[in-house]
Order: C-alpha cells, then structure tokens, then sequence
C-alpha cells in the first residue's frame, strides 16, 4: 500500500504527533499506511552555535531519521518503500519543504503535501540561530563566548530548565520565536541544510506537489487585545513592522488594508485585520514555497485553497469560544482543514452522520490518499476535476464543502502582488 508520513505542526516549539490530535481513521479508510512522527522541539531541536557539537537542525534530523526508517522497514507492514508521500501542516509543512530542499533527503520519498507553510514563512526559518544561542546561554547562567565551552555548560543543565527557559510567556506572535530551521556552517559536517533556501531552491530536484493555505489563516496570530489596538489606531501595525520595514513601506500597508479611514468596526475591518495578518505570516511567501517546481516544468504542482465553515473547524472552534467578538468572520483559521484528515481523540470533534462536514472528510481524504497512491488526486468518484496549476494559467481548488471547485488565476492575487513589489522594491 502507498505510505503517507504526517509531520506534526507547532512552530518548532510545540506539539505532538500523538492520536489525542491526529488519530488517522478517516485516511486509513482509503486504504493507505499513515505514519505519523515525533521530533525534538525549540531549543532542543534546532540550538545552533555553527558547531558539529551542536549543528542546528536537530529536529529536521530527527525527522529524516524517521523518513529512513520508515523506507527501511515499511514493507513488513504492507506498506511500498518505492511509494512515499510526505505530509505535513504549518511548521510540519515547512519541514516537508525543508526535505524536499535537503541534499540528505533526496530519494526518501515521492511525493510531498505542504498545508500552511513553507520555509520561506518568517517564523519558519532564522538566520539569528547564533544570538539566540548566546542569549539563551547567559540567561541559563553562562557567559563564555566559546561555543564549545558553552556547549559543555549546557550539557550539565537540566533539560526542563532550558525549555522552560525558553517558553515564550504571554506572546502569540509566530515571529517570537527563536529556535528554527537555519543554515549550517562550514564547520559542520553533517549538514541537512547546507546553504540558504534561497539557493538550494535553484538546485533541489522536483516531486509531484499538493500545496495550499486556508482563506483565514490570520485568525490564529492574532488576540482581542491586538484587534482593538488596530480598530483604534494603527501603532499595532507600527509594532508589528518595526523590526523590518521602513515606515513608507507601512504607510502602504495601511492604505492597502485600512485604506477607509472612516470605516466601521465592523466585520470587513476584521476580514481586513485578518488578511493583514494571514499574508503576513502565510500568503505573501506561499507561492515561492512551489514557484521553482511551477519554473522548472517537470512535477505536477496541485494548488488548493481551504475556506469550509463547518461544525469540526476546531481551531476556529476554540477561538471563538475565547474570543466571541471574531463570530462573525467566516471561513477556516489556520489548522482548520486538520480535522478533516484526523480525528482528534482530545477534543472529540467528529462529523454527524450524512452531514456536509463527514462528505468533506471524505472528499479530503479521498484526494490526500488519491495523490499519495498515483500522483494524481483525481478519481471517477469525485464530483470535481482537481487541475494542476502552471506559471502560465495559474488555477486553484477551493475546498468548500458541496461548493468545492476549481478557480481559474493566482491565489490572493492582489495580496500576493502587492506583497511582491514591496520584496522587489
């Protein structure tokens, strides 16, 4: 049977691939194995003082490790070595991206789904591993410059006190994390990441692709708190660019999203702080996360995007239930499209009987393990034809329940196109 290995999500910080979260019954219904993995987190995971005492990347390793394993011994489960589908949401997504990129990864697997993320997101990858490094050692009690000094130092420390140390406290914001995929140095001998992504985009081979973003990601980055600040005036805007932008360049952010000064604190201002922060985090680098597949014209790249409002939106769900001010926005928060490929014992959410919410559970499983058998996501017993996308006639699959169907150009175009310039400029 066709393999799919589903790497778990939570910033590098969190998370687990536990059954309490990703119990994979609706998948296994297709007949696919479905492996899931753990691997190690925040500073434990990617610590990176340019050291082959401490490399960075930890994590990935683990994660690649794992992806060996599985192609070493999957055939005494029933499972295809030669048919592997790696899979993956948010930061699980970006390291998809990251093996697809990695030297060390090449051949491992045949396949790749990316939901919600990419390695050139923001909060997915670092190129300040080094300070942080430093930083959490004299926090911790260590102030030598020697990393291999303070590689020993760290070794003595009790391992619950550097992650407690390194828990981010009253802070939502996916840039406040510090311990993420980088660069390995010169220094290194095992390198899983051995040059910039930029770079190793031009070179790293091509696999049929499914990749795609919720309408509503932006939910979950941002608080009540945050809100009200944007709906009063605009310095949250200021706060949240000032480590990277000019202020002309936030001028025109706030004229393209708030460019109604009298508007009302009403549900288009929420739809617009919403997209602000879901291109932030998400939209604005999603396409470059498959363009170099798109250019180079050999792989299938199948673009989606993932807006059911439904009763097993579960992050949506929870927010809510927080937050009741956001009711009124429709669609799916990131993670959404989650509980319809997993059931998560923990929360219990699951569809009703003949309800739209279990036909979406069919129709996304039915595609995921589809693309995982052939490559190909399509079968007779779909109501729809998913077409792959192209540089040319860019087209996406909206995944709206009853209402899924194909849209014809670029995803977020105006978005994305406004976000390009300013890169370009």
């Amino acid at each position: 049977m066709a393999v799919m290995v589903f790497i778990h999500g939570g910033a590098f910080n969190n998370g687990s691939a536990s059954s309490d979260f990703y119990s994979p019954e609706y998948l296994i219904d297709e007949n696919v194995i479905i492996v899931t993995i753990n691997y190690r987190l925040n500073a434990l995971g990617f610590l990176n003082f340019d050291i082959d005492e401490c490399p960075g990347n930890m994590g990935l390793k683990d994660q690649l490790f794992a992806i060996k394993w599985v192609k070493a011994n999957i055939n005494a489960f029933g499972g295809d070595a030669q048919n592997i589908t790696i899979f993956g949401e948010s930061a699980g997504s970006a390291s998809v991206h990251c093996h697809m990129l990695s030297p060390q990864s090449t051949g491992l697997f045949q396949k790749a789904i990316m939901q919600s993320g990419c390695l050139f997101n923001s909060w997915a990858f670092t190129e300040k591993h080094r300070e942080a490094a430093f930083k959490l050692a004299k926090n911790l009690g260590c102030v030598k410059d020697d990393p291999k000094e303070v590689v020993q130092f760290l070794l003595s420390v009790p391992a619950i006190d550097i992650v407690k140390l390194t828990k981010i406290e009253g802070k939502t914001d996916f840039q406040d994390y510090e311990f993420l995929p980088s660069v390995e140095s010169e220094a290194v001998s095992d390198k899983f990441l051995p040059a910039h992504p930029e770079i190793l985009v031009k070179t790293a081979p091509t696999v049929p692709v499914i990749t795609g973003i919720n309408n509503m990601e932006g939910l979950i980055a941002f608080g009540e708190h945050k809100m009200r600040k944007i709906l009063n005036d605009t310095k949250e805007i200021n706060e949240l660019f000032q480590r990277k932008y000019s202020k002309e360049i936030i001028n025109k952010v706030k004229n393209f999203y708030f460019n109604e000064c009298n508007m009302e604190f009403g549900t288009t201002r929420l739809e617009n702080i919403c997209h602000l922060y879901s291109d932030l985090y998400f939209s604005k680098d999603f396409h470059r996360g498959y363009d170099y597949i798109l250019k180079q014209n050999i792989s299938p790249v199948y673009s989606y995007e993932f807006k059911f409002d439904g009763e097993i939106n579960i992050c949506k769900t929870i927010l809510f239930y927080l937050r009741p001010t956001f009711q009124p926005l429709k669609g799916a928060c990131h993670a959404d499209e989650l509980s319809y490929l997993f059931h998560g014992r923990l929360f219990g959410f699951a569809p009703k009987a003949n309800s739209p919410e279990l036909r979406m559970c069919r129709t996304m499983s039915k595609l995921w393990t589809n693309f995982a058998k052939t490559g190909n996501p399509n079968s007779q017993d779909l109501s729809f034809e998913w077409k792959n996308t192209s540089a040319e006639e860019p087209k996406y699959l909206s995944l709206d329940g009853d209402n899924t169907r194909m849209v014809s150009g670029l995803l977020n175009s105006s978005r994305v196109c406004f976000w390009e310039n300013i890169r370009n400029s």
